[in-house]
């Protein structure tokens, strides 16, 4: 769902003390009442609850209805204040980021991010290494992911096939620090087959072993159940993925 304004005209808010102009915001299919004009980041919320399920009885239609309620003494003018408010932050994590149109793909996760309610963080959201050597801007490029995903609050993997049978090994990294840090894990993935399946063409009938000579793991899982078991797998693409996490945050789809 993407953030939608409230079809009502301007409202009036008794926060901090005063009477301020405000707007309803949907969000995830919550409604916030926000500083007006705008700027993204500002609701009103309870003071002592710091939630919003009661702010509602603080906004008026008319600046004059707001100013009676406080001259009245039929509310306390002091009970809500205004709260930074930030969304929930996903790290992109998945070999996309070795496209050819990578920073174009990113900008287009990051808008579907927003239209379900969060905020995206891509792995070449930093700074330009130009003026470094290979190993180096590697060195670098670690730290920078590293530091996105200690900021994220999800992360949410591309988990389908790389150049192979498994997903991209910087990407399972990518989940195990994730995992090591308690970040919430989504992981998503085209074909949800278990893996028996999926390797079903090069697995000796007779033997019950791959053409490498070795066993194939069969829980019944689409991947290794050291993936499996602690994230949440979708079935589908990173739309799909985010519908989950949405439902999971806010209890709508």
């Amino acid at each position: 769902m993407e953030e939608q304004v409230s079809g009502e005209s301007e409202q009036y808010i008794v926060i901090a003390g005063v009477v301020a102009r405000c707007r309803a915001r949907i969000l995830g299919g919550q409604t916030f009442y926000v500083q007006y004009p705008y700027d993204g980041s500002v609701r009103a919320v309870n003071r002592e609850s710091g939630g919003t399920a009661d702010v509602e009885s603080y906004v008026f239609g008319s600046k004059e209805a707001a100013q009676q309620a406080v001259l009245g003494q039929t509310l306390n003018p002091c009970a809500l204040t205004w709260q930074t408010f930030r969304l929930p932050t996903i790290y992109l994590a998945g070999f996309h980021v070795f496209r050819s149109d990578a920073l174009e793909e990113g900008q287009r996760m990051r808008e579907s991010c927003r239209k379900y309610g969060f905020e995206g963080l891509f792995p070449l959201d930093k700074e330009n290494y130009d003026n470094l050597g290979q190993r180096d801007t590697a060195a670098m490029i670690f730290h920078a992911n590293d530091g996105l995903i200690r900021e994220a609050d999800i992360v949410m993997a591309n988990l389908n096939p790389f150049r192979g049978a498994e997903p991209d090994s910087g990407t399972v990294f990518e989940c195990g620090l994730g995992y090591a840090l308690g970040k919430k894990l989504y992981g998503y993935i085209a074909d949800g087959r278990s893996m028996s399946e999926r390797l079903g063409a090069s697995i000796d009938p007779i033997t019950g072993l791959y053409s490498d000579g070795m066993h194939v793991e069969d829980f019944d899982l689409p991947l290794n159940l050291m993936l499996a078991v602690p994230m949440d797998i979708v079935i589908g693409g990173l739309e799909e993925c985010l519908l989950k996490a949405r439902i999971d945050y806010y209890g709508t789809g």
